[in-house]
């Protein structure tokens, strides 16, 4: 079994995260919002980039067994002492069951840093993270217009 860190992201860190994601993922499946297209335009490293410096949050890569394998973040939600949360993983490191242990150790990040829940979406399509999702008990709805899953797990005591 692969042991599963989370590093935080930083100015050193970040490119080879970039080179990561320009070279085993499509920018759709990294970069939320972004529409399916493939290739790595300057504007989409730039988006990427960006999205690993969340302001008031936190970025991490994820790394198993000290391999560089994707990245998750936490930023804050709308919702008071809500948290959003975002796993992704290069091509070659899916269905290994890291996604699963890096979303319960941004879970563990979240707790510490005050949340009580965590929201997090995805497409209804991604299956691999749908399921994830409702394994760690979170509460899933769709959006058939959009072909979103919206997700909502409790990390903490209620107010």
């Amino acid at each position: 079994m692969s042991t599963v860190t989370l590093q935080p992201v930083d100015e050193h860190l970040l490119p080879r995260l970039l080179e990561l994601a320009v070279e085993d993922t499509d920018p759709h499946e990294v970069i939320p919002g972004e529409p399916e297209a493939h290739g790595w335009t300057t504007e989409r490293r730039a988006a990427f980039e960006d999205l690993h410096r969340p302001e008031g949050g936190a970025a991490y890569a994820v790394l198993a067994d000290d391999r560089l394998v994707g990245g998750a973040r936490i930023t804050p939600a709308e919702a008071p002492r809500a948290v959003e949360a975002y796993v992704w993983l290069a091509r070659s490191a899916r269905g290994k069951g890291y996604s699963t242990h890096a979303f319960c150790l941004l879970i563990d990040e979240a707790r510490a840093h005050g949340a009580h829940a965590i929201v997090a979406e995805t497409q209804v399509s991604n299956t691999p993270a749908v399921c994830m999702l409702r394994s760690l008990g979170a509460m899933l709805w769709e959006d058939p217009g959009t072909g979103s899953a919206h997700a909502t797990l409790r990390v903490g005591e209620s107010d």
